[in-house]
C-alpha cells in the first residue's frame, strides 16, 4: 500500500530530477503530468499546465523575498537554493489540498 509520504517523496523526486536536466530540454509537461497522476489519488484534480504555474509562483516567492539586486541568477548555487526553496513550497502547497 503506497502512502501520502510515499508519493510526496516520489513527487520531490519527479521535480529534482527534471531540474538535473539541461534547462532547454527539461519535459515539463511530463513531469508535471506524473505529479498529476499522482494527486488525483488523493481527489487534487488539476491540468500538468496549471500545476507547472502554481509552481513557479512557489519560485518566484523565492526571489520575492530577496531584494533583486541580491539576485546571483549565474551562481548554481543560488540557483539551487531557488529550487529547493520552490520544491518545498510546492511540497506545502499540495499537503496543504490534501488535508
Amino acid at each position: 500500500m503506497i502512502t501520502i509520504r510515499e508519493d510526496l517523496d516520489a513527487i520531490v523526486s519527479i521535480l529534482y530530477q527534471v531540474f538535473e536536466i539541461t534547462p532547454f530540454k527539461r519535459d515539463y509537461d511530463n513531469a508535471f503530468g506524473k505529479i498529476a497522476d499522482i494527486i488525483r489519488l488523493y481527489g487534487i484534480i488539476e491540468n500538468p499546465r496549471n500545476l507547472r504555474f502554481r509552481f513557479t509562483l512557489c519560485m518566484q516567492e523565492f526571489f520575492d523575498s530577496i531584494p533583486q539586486e541580491q539576485w546571483r541568477l549565474k551562481d548554481s548555487t543560488f540557483i539551487k537554493q531557488s529550487e529547493v526553496f520552490a520544491i518545498t513550497k510546492f511540497k506545502e502547497w499540495i499537503i496543504e489540498q490534501i488535508t
